[in-house]
């Protein structure tokens, strides 16, 4: 992603929300990210991505951003799983980029 700004990249996150509610029809807003999030998470395993490790990426991301909004500090490191769970025909992005 590029430099921009916290809020920048809120306001880039809310355009993408609304266009998803014109897809899915009117909710409020706690449904409505849940809804895209678990759909993006589809998407995901639609194209062989692991969904787990992209959301932790971008969970440690986000956490990031917000403790060191200057660039400055430590990337956390954030770990997901779900007792069971083994997705099928998953590609880490490591193998992707191979």
């Amino acid at each position: 992603m590029t430099h921009a700004r916290i809020p920048d990249r809120a306001d880039y996150a809310r355009a993408a929300l609304e266009a998803f509610e014109r897809q899915v029809g009117r909710g409020d807003r706690y449904t409505l990210i849940l809804d895209l999030i678990t759909d993006l998470g589809h998407l995901a395993s639609k194209h062989r991505i692991e969904f787990l490790g992209l959301i932790s990426q971008a969970i440690g991301i986000w956490a990031y951003e917000r403790m060191h909004p200057d660039g400055d500090g430590e990337m956390p490191r954030v770990t997901i799983s779900i007792d069971g769970y083994r997705p099928k025909h998953a590609r880490r992005r490591k193998e992707r980029a191979a």
